[in-house]
């Protein structure tokens, strides 16, 4: 067996070995791509690249109850883009099945500090974000008194309620809105884990009680809220199908089109961020934590901050379309047609942004409801059965321009939510980079990448490819060299914002500790790859207990065999990787690819590692 090892773009590591149950690869000389590799008669390989944008539609259908429709095919749906039929390219339902998607095996119990990449709870439906937004909770101008903070503590009330309820199998991630943005727990089924992420006694990583009680940062600022849904975004490109963000909160200050007023820059943010939605497959369910509120329906018009947008009802009268004018002129129109023209509350425009952001992104809003817990609940529900369809737009001029999508069901009677725009930008031309991020170095991988979506803190595990993975200290704490020192310096976490001139300022020594990371994969799973040579990549990861990456190695292993992989089914690829972490790692996280498929599987594993000895068997992996 020939095999070569060759560091990828985040390596830094100290060494990675490839062997199988015959001996060790020691040559080191690097293996070109497949795409690069000649053919075996010796002469280059012409590659033909071509590019098919296709536009993915997720379409909810619901009947007059309210209740998914099921066994719709293709030909039940038209879809148009500005008015002009499109071809429907694809076509499948997702969710419509009573059971669980996964049901994780029973598996015996491994040896110490060994882990296999499967859930311990059921997997159902599409992943969600809880958004806990709580700068904009409470709102000053609705308290009864100064310092009155009644919405967030019955808004947390709601939320355990509804954790405690949850269907069985939805996996949430949930992050909390309060003096930043913080993933206080990542994907995960399990309703203890979700639990104890909102519950301000657990040691666990949580909502701290100090930002329940009090007004926070960025409270009605659209350019925070642009900057959290686009970190949210950013956080779930590269994970595959459809994502339900529930953002759970007092007010909403967002419009998703830019207006004539707004400067080139704020429409252009405005335009990346609802183009980062759409191409991750986001849906958002507005859920107005603030119950049924009485407001004075002649109250004087106003906004919540953000301008806000025009409803669905609201549009069916003849306003104003999102984008074609200013917000605030767009609901004075909307007070004169509600109210006699005598204005429209703070509330009913709430109500009003919430349906719009709903609307725009294929989710629906729940306001004006009592039972807030029953409405997280409904908004789980209402997006975990849908239909997904892809097609090729032909318009093929890419401007940037709003591109209006419809789509329409030959059965009438029912209710579609779906996305209802785009911006047609050139998917070949990068995104502007805000002025504020521009000095940063760029992202190691490329918007969708898999490797990089699987290895974010928190990020789902991912069983498409099984693989067992021994994890152990290697030696004791030591102060970290210089040159250990030096490679810190450019990981995301120590990274200074400074001139691209500039070079990293050295790091003050600190103590390092080395882990091993013993990967094993069945041969049987690489099988599936046309008969090219199996070929892994490896990543681990170490993070803190703010979720902030502290080191970063990846790793390409290649092999080429004469025998064929059938005659050695329990034939298993075992591969090591080595790296140092400073002592404030709260978790590893580990990911193996097979490049051939793109298949992966991905996992994180809590630290400290329970004490062992240093002769630990090798895992077995067990499908």
């Amino acid at each position: 067996m020939k095999a070569s090892v060759t560091k990828s773009l985040l390596s830094i590591g100290f060494g990675v070995t490839l062997t199988t149950a015959v001996g060790i690869a020691a040559p080191q000389n690097a293996s070109p791509a497949p795409s690069e590799q000649s053919s075996s008669s010796g002469a280059a390989t012409t590659l033909f690249k071509t590019t098919v944008r296709r536009v993915v539609l997720d379409v909810v259908v619901a009947d007059a109850a309210g209740k998914p429709v099921h066994g719709l095919t293709k030909d039940d749906f038209s879809i148009a883009e500005d008015g002009k039929p499109q071809k429907a390219l694809s076509f499948e339902a997702n969710g419509f099945d009573a059971g669980m998607d996964y049901l994780p095996p029973k598996l015996p119990a491994e040896p110490v500090n060994t882990f296999v990449n499967l859930p311990k709870t059921p997997e159902k439906g599409p992943l969600y974000v809880l958004l806990y937004d709580l700068a904009n909770m409470d709102n000053p101008d609705q308290q009864v008194s100064p310092g009155d903070f009644s919405f967030q503590m019955s808004a947390r009330q709601q939320l355990v309620k509804f954790i405690e309820g949850k269907p069985e199998g939805a996996r949430f991630a949930i992050f909390v809105w309060s003096d930043g943005l913080h993933l206080i727990q990542g994907f995960t089924s399990d309703k203890v884990l979700l639990m104890a992420a909102v519950d301000p006694h657990s040691p666990r990583p949580h909502l701290p009680r100090v930002f329940m009680m009090g007004q926070n940062s960025g409270a009605n600022n659209v350019h925070e809220t642009l900057r959290v849904l686009n970190y949210i975004a950013g956080y779930l490109n590269g994970l595959h199908g459809r994502k339900n963000l529930i953002w759970f909160s007092g007010t909403f200050p967002l419009t998703l089109f830019p207006t004539n007023d707004d400067s080139p820059t704020y429409a252009d943010q405005i335009k990346t961020t609802l183009d980062m939605i759409a191409q991750d497959q986001i849906a958002i369910y507005p859920v107005d934590a603030r119950g049924v509120l009485v407001a004075n329906p002649r109250a004087a018009t106003g906004d919540t901050g953000s301008g806000g947008g025009l409803s669905s009802d609201a549009r069916d009268k003849g306003l104003s379309a999102p984008g074609s004018g200013p917000p605030a002129a767009a609901a004075a129109a909307a007070s004169q047609a509600t109210t006699g023209g005598d204005g429209i509350s703070l509330v009913a425009n709430s109500y009003m942004i919430q349906d719009e952001i709903a609307r725009a992104t294929g989710g629906r809003s729940f306001h004006s409801t009592n039972d807030v817990s029953g409405a997280l609940l409904d908004a789980t529900e209402d997006g975990s059965s849908y239909y997904t369809m892809t097609y090729s737009p032909s318009n093929q001029v890419y401007d940037g321009k709003l591109r209006k999508i419809g789509v329409s069901l030959d059965k009438k009677g029912y209710q579609l939510a779906y996305r209802r725009a785009y911006y047609g930008s050139d998917t070949d031309v990068p995104m502007a980079t805000p002025k504020s991020q521009a000095s940063l170095p760029p992202p190691p991988r490329k918007p969708g990448d898999t490797l990089y979506a699987n290895m974010e803190h928190g990020a789902p595990i991912a069983h498409q490819l099984i693989f067992g993975t021994h994890i152990h200290a290697v030696g004791s704490p030591a102060m970290g060299t210089a040159e250990q020192m030096a490679e810190l310096a450019t990981q995301p976490a120590y990274f200074k914002v400074r001139r691209k001139s500039a070079q990293p300022k050295p790091l003050a020594p600190m103590k390092l500790q080395r882990y091993a990371v013993d990967y094993t994969v069945m041969a049987h799973q690489l099988l599936a790859a046309s008969g090219a040579p199996p070929s892994l990549e490896v990543a681990t990861a170490a993070y803190d207990s703010d979720g902030q990456m502290l080191n970063a190695m990846v790793n390409n292993a290649t092999t080429e065999e004469s025998d064929a992989a059938t005659t050695q089914p329990q034939k298993a690829y075992r591969i090591q990787q080595q790296f140092d972490v400073p002592l404030t790692a709260a978790s590893i996280r580990v990911a193996v690819r097979d490049t051939n498929t793109n298949r992966i599987g991905a996992m994180e594993v809590r630290l400290p590692l329970a004490a062992e000895n240093e002769s630990a068997a090798v895992p077995k992996v067990r499908k």
